[in-house]
């Protein structure tokens, strides 16, 4: 499908005028979701759980158990993974944390053997450069004396405040999954009844929830087998935590482009120390060739082309989220940037910010945007990265 030539005139004083009111309403409303992350985080959560966790209820539903019986069975399994990797994870941390000043010796020496080697091979003044880069024995003495359980709460701290608030964030999730999962069967009724009764039509968000199910069951997959290799890849380099840089790594790998490459560095650091250098560089390609593996052929298999979300929209995503709701944001960068293409792309006035957001390809010499349903002999005319996302 060519476009065709835009004839009509455009008023752009008025759309300026538009743009602007538009971009403080923005403002307006980014301020409120971040000021709102403690309640806001919690409902996220619940929501993108239930998604994931509705296959299951559904397949013990339809073996004939009692729906009672299979939302209970449901909830317990999602307590079960979540309190599991939660007291494991805490635990690893705590028997780490114990060794952590050694590792920081560990990195000093280093950084002032090479301080020493750039001294020796002419440039003057490095190892003292090297020794000032950071207060060793502040860190040292900050990492001794800081409890885990503290810091794990204020690494959380820009989104839940405290570390009573993360539990409690962590009922709050489990209760509104529960009721979630609860009315998830009539969803696709009450939808049609609200838009008939004269409101939005919601069954183009409707369908995307199937297109999200499928991204963060695979997105599970792809972390799990991630954190298995990863942590088979450090026990075969004799690492002292193998299971926690697992963990670690199943964890991160939800945070596109930059979460599989920050879980890798602890296990390097902790393989320089222990085995020096050797075994550094063998943990770092064992890392980089698992993700490039399957985050390049694995996955794209798997999920095909329908998330057509440009690799520039997905990183702006990380950071955009990160910096409204934290840590926790990042972890549903994607999904979140998902849900807001499909209310883009069911929007008149923004459509085409939702084209814009869409993966690029290029066929016959033509570029095309992915996502969007084309007939093979459509294309996008002019070399031109947009596209009339009308869908029959």
């Amino acid at each position: 499908m060519i476009l065709p030539e835009q004839d009509k005139t455009v008023s752009w004083g008025r759309k300026g005028s538009q743009m602007i009111l538009t971009l403080a309403c923005l403002v307006i409303v980014l301020a409120g979701m971040k000021a709102a992350a403690g309640v806001l985080v919690p409902m996220v959560y619940a929501f993108f759980l239930a998604v994931l966790s509705f296959p299951l209820l559904r397949w013990l539903t339809r073996h004939r158990i009692p729906g009672p019986v299979a939302l209970a069975m449901t909830l317990l399994v999602n307590l079960g993974v979540l309190a599991g990797l939660i007291t494991l994870a805490v635990r690893l941390l705590i028997s780490f944390n114990a060794d952590l000043p050694r590792y920081l010796r560990g990195i000093q020496r280093y950084l002032t053997d090479f301080g020493v080697w750039l001294d020796d091979n002419g440039i003057e003044g490095a190892k003292e450069m090297m020794g000032s880069l950071f207060d060793w024995n502040t860190i040292i003495g900050y990492a001794t004396q800081q409890d885990v359980m503290s810091r794990i709460g204020a690494m959380l701290g820009s989104t839940f405040g405290t570390l009573a608030t993360v539990f409690a964030g962590l009922v709050m999730i489990l209760i509104l999954m529960m009721f979630v999962l609860m009315e998830a069967t009539g969803t696709h009724r009450r939808i049609v009844a609200v838009h008939l009764a004269g409101g939005p039509d919601f069954s183009g968000l409707m369908r995307s929830v199937t297109d999200i199910q499928k991204y963060l069951g695979i997105k599970t997959l792809i972390s799990a087998l991630t954190g298995l290799l990863a942590g088979a890849w450090c026990w075969f380099f004799d690492l002292q935590y193998p299971l926690l840089w697992a963990i670690l790594a199943f964890i991160f790998n939800y945070i596109p482009a930059v979460g599989s490459s920050a879980a890798s560095i602890p296990a390097i650091v902790e393989a320089l120390v222990q085995h020096g250098g050797g075994a550094a560089l063998g943990i770092a390609l064992g890392y980089g060739g698992i993700n490039f593996a399957l985050d390049n052929f694995v996955q794209p298999q798997l999920l095909g082309n329908r998330f057509g979300i440009s690799a520039l929209v997905v990183v702006l995503s990380v950071i955009f989220w990160g910096w409204l709701w934290g840590p926790m944001g990042m972890f549903l960068a994607v999904p979140l940037t998902m849900v807001m293409k499909v209310l883009l792309d069911n929007s008149e006035e923004f459509r085409w910010v939702s084209v814009a957001m869409s993966q690029k390809k290029v066929r016959r010499g033509e570029v095309e945007v992915v996502g969007y349903d084309l007939d093979e002999n459509e294309v996008v005319g002019g070399g031109a990265s947009t596209e009339n996302p009308q869908h029959d």
